[in-house]
Protein backbone atom coordinates (compact mmCIF):
# COMPACT_ATOMS: atom_id res chain seq x y z
CA UNK A 1 0.00 0.00 0.00
CA UNK A 2 1.10 3.69 -0.67
CA UNK A 3 0.03 6.88 1.57
CA UNK A 4 -0.23 9.45 -0.97
CA UNK A 5 0.96 12.89 0.90
CA UNK A 6 0.86 15.72 -1.74
CA UNK A 7 2.01 18.46 -0.11
CA UNK A 8 4.82 19.43 2.65
CA UNK A 9 4.46 22.54 4.66
CA UNK A 10 7.96 23.63 6.64
CA UNK A 11 7.85 25.93 9.42
CA UNK A 12 10.90 28.19 9.32
CA UNK A 13 12.74 27.28 11.92
CA UNK A 14 13.14 23.45 11.74
CA UNK A 15 14.24 23.58 7.67
CA UNK A 16 17.94 22.62 9.23
CA UNK A 17 16.72 19.87 11.41
CA UNK A 18 18.40 16.62 9.97
CA UNK A 19 15.02 14.67 9.83
CA UNK A 20 13.75 17.87 7.73
CA UNK A 21 17.14 17.43 5.61
CA UNK A 22 15.65 13.44 4.99
CA UNK A 23 12.27 14.33 4.04
CA UNK A 24 12.99 16.75 2.00
CA UNK A 25 15.58 14.14 -0.08
CA UNK A 26 13.46 10.98 0.56
CA UNK A 27 10.55 13.43 -1.54
CA UNK A 28 12.16 15.38 -4.55
CA UNK A 29 8.98 15.44 -6.54
CA UNK A 30 6.30 16.56 -3.37
CA UNK A 31 5.89 20.02 -3.60
CA UNK A 32 6.87 22.14 -0.38
CA UNK A 33 6.08 25.55 1.20
CA UNK A 34 7.94 27.19 4.07
CA UNK A 35 6.25 28.97 6.20
CA UNK A 36 6.53 31.31 8.42
CA UNK A 37 7.48 31.09 12.02
CA UNK A 38 4.22 31.40 14.32
CA UNK A 39 1.64 29.79 11.60
CA UNK A 40 -1.96 31.18 13.01
CA UNK A 41 -4.18 28.51 13.60
CA UNK A 42 -6.36 30.48 11.42
CA UNK A 43 -3.98 29.18 8.70
CA UNK A 44 -5.67 25.64 8.78
CA UNK A 45 -9.54 26.04 9.30
CA UNK A 46 -10.06 26.30 5.44
CA UNK A 47 -8.54 22.78 5.36
CA UNK A 48 -10.93 19.91 5.44
CA UNK A 49 -10.01 16.54 7.06
CA UNK A 50 -9.86 14.71 3.95
CA UNK A 51 -7.45 17.35 2.68
CA UNK A 52 -5.37 18.01 5.97
CA UNK A 53 -4.40 13.80 5.03
CA UNK A 54 -2.37 14.21 2.64
CA UNK A 55 -0.50 17.42 3.86
CA UNK A 56 2.47 16.92 6.01
CA UNK A 57 3.27 20.01 8.05
CA UNK A 58 7.10 19.59 9.70
CA UNK A 59 7.37 21.55 12.72
CA UNK A 60 8.98 21.57 16.55
CA UNK A 61 7.26 20.58 19.72
CA UNK A 62 7.46 22.87 22.47
CA UNK A 63 7.28 20.98 25.70
CA UNK A 64 7.16 17.57 26.56
CA UNK A 65 5.84 15.14 23.24
CA UNK A 66 6.08 12.22 25.73
CA UNK A 67 3.41 11.38 28.62
CA UNK A 68 0.77 8.83 29.70
CA UNK A 69 -1.67 7.38 27.66
CA UNK A 70 -5.10 9.75 27.92
CA UNK A 71 -6.73 6.24 28.58
CA UNK A 72 -10.50 6.63 30.29
CA UNK A 73 -11.71 6.87 33.75
CA UNK A 74 -12.61 4.56 36.56
CA UNK A 75 -14.08 1.94 36.68
CA UNK A 76 -12.22 1.47 33.34
CA UNK A 77 -8.75 -0.10 33.57
CA UNK A 78 -6.40 1.04 31.74
CA UNK A 79 -2.71 -0.48 30.95
CA UNK A 80 -0.40 2.62 32.29
CA UNK A 81 0.93 2.92 28.56
CA UNK A 82 3.27 5.83 27.81
CA UNK A 83 2.69 7.43 24.56
CA UNK A 84 5.44 9.57 21.78
CA UNK A 85 2.98 11.69 19.90
CA UNK A 86 5.57 12.31 17.20
CA UNK A 87 2.91 12.39 14.51
CA UNK A 88 -0.84 14.17 15.04
CA UNK A 89 -3.18 13.16 12.89
CA UNK A 90 -3.51 10.16 10.47
CA UNK A 91 -3.09 9.86 6.86
CA UNK A 92 -5.83 6.98 6.64
CA UNK A 93 -9.43 6.76 6.92
CA UNK A 94 -10.67 4.83 9.44
CA UNK A 95 -14.48 5.46 10.00
CA UNK A 96 -14.44 4.92 13.82
CA UNK A 97 -11.67 7.23 14.17
CA UNK A 98 -11.65 9.06 17.68
CA UNK A 99 -9.10 11.64 16.21
CA UNK A 100 -11.87 13.10 14.15
CA UNK A 101 -13.12 14.59 17.63
CA UNK A 102 -9.81 14.60 19.06
CA UNK A 103 -7.55 16.96 17.09
CA UNK A 104 -8.16 20.16 15.94
CA UNK A 105 -5.90 20.49 13.04
CA UNK A 106 -6.55 18.60 10.22
CA UNK A 107 -2.93 18.24 8.74
CA UNK A 108 -0.73 15.28 9.49
CA UNK A 109 1.56 17.43 11.58
CA UNK A 110 5.41 15.56 12.26
CA UNK A 111 7.53 16.91 15.34
CA UNK A 112 11.17 16.80 13.90
CA UNK A 113 12.84 17.51 17.24
CA UNK A 114 13.60 14.30 17.85
CA UNK A 115 16.34 15.26 20.00
CA UNK A 116 14.40 16.68 22.49
CA UNK A 117 11.41 13.80 22.26
CA UNK A 118 14.58 11.12 23.23
CA UNK A 119 15.84 13.33 26.21
CA UNK A 120 11.90 13.52 27.22
CA UNK A 121 12.28 9.77 27.17
CA UNK A 122 15.57 9.56 29.02
CA UNK A 123 14.69 11.90 31.57
CA UNK A 124 11.02 10.20 32.40
CA UNK A 125 13.02 6.51 32.99
CA UNK A 126 15.34 8.08 34.93
CA UNK A 127 12.74 9.23 37.24
CA UNK A 128 11.38 5.72 38.08
CA UNK A 129 14.40 3.59 37.46
CA UNK A 130 12.67 0.46 38.74
CA UNK A 131 10.01 0.28 36.45
CA UNK A 132 9.68 -1.15 33.27
CA UNK A 133 7.70 1.61 30.65
CA UNK A 134 6.06 0.60 27.69
CA UNK A 135 6.17 3.32 24.36
CA UNK A 136 4.12 3.45 21.92
CA UNK A 137 3.90 5.92 18.68
CA UNK A 138 0.70 4.73 17.36
CA UNK A 139 -1.64 6.79 19.60
CA UNK A 140 -2.60 9.38 17.76
CA UNK A 141 -1.39 8.47 14.03
CA UNK A 142 -0.13 5.40 12.05
CA UNK A 143 3.76 4.21 13.64
CA UNK A 144 4.70 2.93 9.94
CA UNK A 145 2.35 5.26 7.80
CA UNK A 146 4.96 7.58 6.64
CA UNK A 147 7.80 5.64 7.33
CA UNK A 148 9.33 5.55 3.72
CA UNK A 149 9.39 8.94 3.81
CA UNK A 150 10.24 9.63 7.13
CA UNK A 151 12.40 6.54 8.01
CA UNK A 152 11.36 7.44 11.85
CA UNK A 153 11.55 3.84 12.39
CA UNK A 154 15.08 3.23 12.12
CA UNK A 155 15.40 6.22 14.64
CA UNK A 156 13.09 4.88 17.23
CA UNK A 157 14.88 1.21 17.04
CA UNK A 158 17.99 2.76 17.39
CA UNK A 159 17.25 4.27 20.40
CA UNK A 160 15.65 2.01 22.17
CA UNK A 161 18.08 -0.72 21.51
CA UNK A 162 20.31 1.21 24.17
CA UNK A 163 17.76 1.68 26.74
CA UNK A 164 17.32 -0.20 29.38
CA UNK A 165 13.47 -1.36 31.16
CA UNK A 166 11.86 -0.20 28.02
CA UNK A 167 9.86 -1.18 25.12
CA UNK A 168 8.92 0.08 22.19
CA UNK A 169 5.65 -0.52 20.35
CA UNK A 170 5.45 0.71 16.79
CA UNK A 171 1.87 -0.28 15.98
CA UNK A 172 0.14 0.15 12.16
CA UNK A 173 -2.69 -1.18 9.75
CA UNK A 174 0.08 -0.73 6.76
CA UNK A 175 2.64 -3.06 5.39
CA UNK A 176 4.96 -0.58 5.26
CA UNK A 177 8.08 -2.62 6.71
CA UNK A 178 10.83 -2.15 4.28
CA UNK A 179 12.99 -0.20 6.54
CA UNK A 180 12.41 -2.02 9.45
CA UNK A 181 13.73 -5.35 8.13
CA UNK A 182 17.03 -3.57 8.43
CA UNK A 183 16.69 -2.22 11.40
CA UNK A 184 17.61 -3.05 14.93
CA UNK A 185 15.23 -5.32 16.90
CA UNK A 186 16.19 -5.33 20.54
CA UNK A 187 13.26 -3.49 22.32
CA UNK A 188 10.79 -3.24 19.78
CA UNK A 189 7.26 -4.91 19.43
CA UNK A 190 5.32 -4.43 15.66
CA UNK A 191 2.17 -4.70 15.93
CA UNK A 192 -1.30 -4.51 14.25
CA UNK A 193 -4.74 -3.82 14.85
CA UNK A 194 -6.63 -6.40 13.03
CA UNK A 195 -10.35 -6.44 11.94
CA UNK A 196 -12.11 -9.09 8.96
CA UNK A 197 -11.62 -8.46 5.55
CA UNK A 198 -14.86 -7.39 4.86
CA UNK A 199 -14.82 -4.56 7.48
CA UNK A 200 -11.33 -3.65 6.58
CA UNK A 201 -12.54 -2.99 3.09
CA UNK A 202 -16.21 -1.14 4.47
CA UNK A 203 -14.54 1.22 7.58
CA UNK A 204 -10.59 1.01 7.19
CA UNK A 205 -10.33 3.01 4.08
CA UNK A 206 -6.54 3.81 2.88
CA UNK A 207 -5.56 1.02 4.71
CA UNK A 208 -3.56 -2.43 3.75
CA UNK A 209 -5.52 -5.28 3.50
CA UNK A 210 -5.52 -8.40 6.17
CA UNK A 211 -3.22 -10.70 4.10
CA UNK A 212 -0.97 -7.59 3.41
CA UNK A 213 -0.68 -7.08 7.37
CA UNK A 214 -0.05 -10.46 8.12
CA UNK A 215 2.56 -11.54 5.82
CA UNK A 216 4.36 -7.73 7.09
CA UNK A 217 3.87 -9.64 10.68
CA UNK A 218 5.79 -12.55 9.23
CA UNK A 219 8.39 -10.96 8.06
CA UNK A 220 9.11 -9.08 10.75
CA UNK A 221 9.02 -11.83 13.32
CA UNK A 222 11.48 -13.70 10.74
CA UNK A 223 13.75 -10.93 11.13
CA UNK A 224 13.76 -11.44 14.85
CA UNK A 225 11.28 -8.64 16.04
CA UNK A 226 8.07 -9.80 18.87
CA UNK A 227 4.55 -9.15 17.70
CA UNK A 228 1.62 -7.28 18.79
CA UNK A 229 -1.74 -7.80 17.69
CA UNK A 230 -5.12 -5.46 18.62
CA UNK A 231 -8.49 -6.56 17.80
CA UNK A 232 -10.16 -3.31 18.82
CA UNK A 233 -12.37 -2.02 18.30
CA UNK A 234 -14.29 -5.29 17.46
CA UNK A 235 -17.28 -4.62 15.43
CA UNK A 236 -20.91 -6.00 15.95
CA UNK A 237 -21.89 -7.05 12.82
CA UNK A 238 -23.42 -9.96 10.91
CA UNK A 239 -22.03 -12.43 10.76
CA UNK A 240 -19.61 -11.56 13.51
CA UNK A 241 -18.47 -14.81 15.02
CA UNK A 242 -17.68 -16.31 11.80
CA UNK A 243 -15.48 -13.20 10.56
CA UNK A 244 -13.41 -13.08 13.25
CA UNK A 245 -13.11 -17.06 14.08
CA UNK A 246 -12.09 -16.95 10.36
CA UNK A 247 -9.68 -14.16 11.11
CA UNK A 248 -7.90 -15.38 14.44
CA UNK A 249 -7.56 -18.75 12.30
CA UNK A 250 -6.09 -16.33 9.46
CA UNK A 251 -3.91 -14.76 12.17
CA UNK A 252 -2.39 -17.97 13.38
CA UNK A 253 -1.94 -19.47 10.19
CA UNK A 254 0.70 -16.76 9.46
CA UNK A 255 2.76 -16.19 12.87
CA UNK A 256 4.13 -18.00 15.87
CA UNK A 257 1.95 -17.66 18.91
CA UNK A 258 5.40 -18.10 20.87
CA UNK A 259 6.67 -14.68 19.16
CA UNK A 260 3.82 -12.64 19.78
CA UNK A 261 3.80 -10.39 23.26
CA UNK A 262 0.88 -9.44 23.33
CA UNK A 263 -2.77 -9.54 22.46
CA UNK A 264 -5.65 -6.91 23.49
CA UNK A 265 -9.26 -7.18 22.59
CA UNK A 266 -11.40 -3.72 23.21
CA UNK A 267 -14.94 -2.83 21.47
CA UNK A 268 -16.47 0.08 19.25
CA UNK A 269 -16.26 2.88 21.73
CA UNK A 270 -16.77 6.76 21.23
CA UNK A 271 -17.16 10.14 22.49
CA UNK A 272 -20.82 10.89 21.97
CA UNK A 273 -19.84 14.14 19.39
CA UNK A 274 -18.28 10.95 16.84
CA UNK A 275 -21.56 9.56 15.55
CA UNK A 276 -22.55 12.90 13.94
CA UNK A 277 -19.02 13.46 12.35
CA UNK A 278 -18.96 9.98 11.25
CA UNK A 279 -22.51 10.50 9.41
CA UNK A 280 -21.41 13.59 7.91
CA UNK A 281 -18.03 12.18 6.21
CA UNK A 282 -19.27 8.36 5.38
CA UNK A 283 -23.22 8.71 4.93
CA UNK A 284 -23.42 5.01 4.39
CA UNK A 285 -21.59 4.16 7.39
CA UNK A 286 -24.23 1.99 9.85
CA UNK A 287 -21.86 1.04 12.82
CA UNK A 288 -22.57 3.81 14.90
CA UNK A 289 -26.17 3.19 14.53
CA UNK A 290 -26.14 -0.15 16.10
CA UNK A 291 -27.38 -0.17 19.82
CA UNK A 292 -25.29 1.87 22.66
CA UNK A 293 -25.06 3.02 26.20
CA UNK A 294 -23.24 5.93 27.67
CA UNK A 295 -20.60 3.95 29.87
CA UNK A 296 -19.87 5.56 32.82
CA UNK A 297 -16.43 7.47 31.16
CA UNK A 298 -19.26 9.07 29.23
CA UNK A 299 -18.01 7.22 25.69
CA UNK A 300 -20.49 5.38 23.80
CA UNK A 301 -20.31 1.27 23.30
CA UNK A 302 -21.98 -1.86 23.16
CA UNK A 303 -24.21 -2.51 26.48
CA UNK A 304 -22.12 -4.80 28.40
CA UNK A 305 -23.31 -8.25 28.05
CA UNK A 306 -23.15 -8.00 24.16
CA UNK A 307 -19.90 -7.30 24.67
CA UNK A 308 -18.89 -9.55 27.08
CA UNK A 309 -20.30 -12.53 24.99
CA UNK A 310 -18.02 -11.05 21.85
CA UNK A 311 -15.08 -11.20 24.03
CA UNK A 312 -15.80 -14.26 25.19
CA UNK A 313 -15.68 -15.59 21.87
CA UNK A 314 -12.83 -14.03 20.37
CA UNK A 315 -11.18 -15.02 23.45
CA UNK A 316 -11.31 -18.55 23.79
CA UNK A 317 -10.64 -18.90 19.97
CA UNK A 318 -7.17 -17.19 20.96
CA UNK A 319 -6.39 -19.38 23.61
CA UNK A 320 -7.52 -22.32 21.71
CA UNK A 321 -4.53 -21.11 19.47
CA UNK A 322 -2.62 -19.82 21.67
CA UNK A 323 -2.80 -21.28 25.65
CA UNK A 324 0.12 -19.22 27.55
CA UNK A 325 -0.21 -15.52 25.36
CA UNK A 326 -0.66 -12.63 27.37
CA UNK A 327 -4.27 -11.17 26.53
CA UNK A 328 -5.47 -7.89 28.09
CA UNK A 329 -8.48 -5.92 27.60
CA UNK A 330 -8.75 -2.00 26.85
CA UNK A 331 -10.53 0.16 28.31
CA UNK A 332 -13.07 -2.33 30.18
CA UNK A 333 -14.32 -2.90 33.94
CA UNK A 334 -13.40 -5.62 36.47
CA UNK A 335 -17.09 -6.76 35.66
CA UNK A 336 -15.91 -7.78 32.07
CA UNK A 337 -12.43 -9.08 32.94
CA UNK A 338 -13.84 -11.49 35.62
CA UNK A 339 -16.87 -13.08 33.08
CA UNK A 340 -14.03 -12.99 30.39
CA UNK A 341 -10.99 -14.63 32.28
CA UNK A 342 -11.77 -15.07 35.72
CA UNK A 343 -10.14 -12.64 37.13
CA UNK A 344 -9.21 -9.07 36.85
CA UNK A 345 -5.85 -6.50 37.64
CA UNK A 346 -6.88 -4.29 41.27
CA UNK A 347 -5.47 -1.11 39.90
CA UNK A 348 -3.68 0.02 36.90
CA UNK A 349 -0.65 -0.15 38.03
CA UNK A 350 -1.17 -4.03 38.33
CA UNK A 351 -1.85 -4.31 34.79
CA UNK A 352 1.29 -2.50 34.14
CA UNK A 353 2.65 -4.90 36.49
CA UNK A 354 1.14 -8.08 34.29
CA UNK A 355 2.57 -7.26 31.52
CA UNK A 356 6.08 -6.52 32.52
CA UNK A 357 5.73 -10.00 34.53
CA UNK A 358 4.60 -11.61 31.34
CA UNK A 359 7.63 -10.16 29.10
CA UNK A 360 9.90 -11.12 31.72
CA UNK A 361 8.84 -14.55 31.97
CA UNK A 362 8.58 -15.02 28.02
CA UNK A 363 11.16 -13.13 26.41
CA UNK A 364 14.23 -13.59 28.46
CA UNK A 365 16.49 -12.12 25.80
CA UNK A 366 14.89 -8.66 26.72
CA UNK A 367 17.26 -5.80 28.24
CA UNK A 368 15.10 -5.85 31.39
CA UNK A 369 15.16 -6.29 35.16
CA UNK A 370 12.56 -8.61 36.80
CA UNK A 371 9.95 -6.45 37.59
CA UNK A 372 9.25 -5.82 41.42
CA UNK A 373 5.66 -6.09 42.30
CA UNK A 374 5.98 -2.94 44.87
CA UNK A 375 7.09 -0.55 42.12
CA UNK A 376 3.32 -1.11 40.43
CA UNK A 377 1.53 -2.11 43.28
CA UNK A 378 0.08 1.01 45.88
CA UNK A 379 -0.55 0.48 49.52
Amino acid sequence: MAIRIEKILIQEKVLDEPLTRRILKNCPKIPHTVVGEEIAEDFFHPISLRQGKRMLFLTEHKGNQVRPCPGTLPPYLCCRYTVINSVLQCPMECSYCILQTYLDRPVVTLHVNLFDMFQNVQQLVANEPCRFFRFGTGELSDSLALDSITGLSRDFTDFFSTQRNTILELKTKTNCIQNLLSCKTGNTVVSWSLNPQKLVEGEERGSASIEERLKAARQCQDRGFLLGFHFDPILWVDPWESLYRELIQQLFSHVDGSRIAWVSLGSLRFPPALKEIVQKRFPKNRIVCEEMIRGQDGKMRYPRPLRTGMYQKVFGWIKEEAPDLFVYFCMESPTVWDRVTGNHPESNEELDFWFAQSLWQRFPELDMDEPRREVYIPD
